[in-house]
């Protein structure tokens, strides 16, 4: 018995998933294979069109971060610096057992050069936090500080006896109230 012949709607769907089918494909090759492949443009704009931008890191062999910290220090002149957290709400302490999305935010938004404008905003709310709490004046300075832990290679563990090194990243001192006061204003309510 022979099979019926596609109607042109079956075609087009076979078309459009074949055509899916090879981008996905061509997503799984590594970023430094498929920017030589001539075509790749092509595949950029289908990547674009379908918002369908593939991220394979969670298939990298080895993590290269082996823990990252971070917390904000506030010093008040004649006072002790003081560590406080830096998830908002609530100053809570980040760990590196928190949610994914707040390590991918920390790795995204601290180290990204592009992300200037989402490091201002958090610093004004977080400066606007810890007014909130009536533990510091607006003179107190505060200094975000990020220690990332890089997992070196197996020939620097090797020779050096080290599973990661640190390289800690300081955003500041800035003044509390400075922060605030460049705070844009809320938006009205109705």
């Amino acid at each position: 018995m022979r099979a019926s012949p596609l109607s042109s709607r079956e075609k087009m769907i076979v078309v459009f998933a074949s055509v899916h089918l090879v981008f996905l494909l061509f997503g799984v090759l590594p970023a430094s294979w498929r920017d030589r492949i001539h075509v790749s443009p092509v595949f950029q704009s289908y990547e674009r069109l379908t918002r369908c931008h593939q991220l394979w890191n969670m298939f990298e062999t080895i993590p290269n971060m082996n823990r990252l910290e971070a917390r904000l220090v506030v010093k008040e002149e004649g006072r002790k610096a003081k560590e406080e957290g830096v998830v908002l709400p609530g100053l809570r302490r980040f760990t590196q057992h928190d949610y994914v999305r707040l390590n991918n935010w920390m790795v995204n938004v601290i180290f990204n050069p592009t992300r200037g404008v989402f490091r201002e905003a958090y610093m004004r709310s977080a400066a606007l936090a810890l007014l909130r709490t009536g533990r510091y004046s607006s003179k107190a300075e505060m200094t975000l500080e990020v220690i990332p832990a890089y997992t070196r290679s197996l020939k620097g563990v090797l020779t050096l006896k080290e599973i990661a090194v640190e390289r800690p990243s300081v955003l500041g001192p800035f003044p509390l109230g400075t922060l605030v006061s460049t705070n844009p204003p809320a938006p009205p309510t109705p």
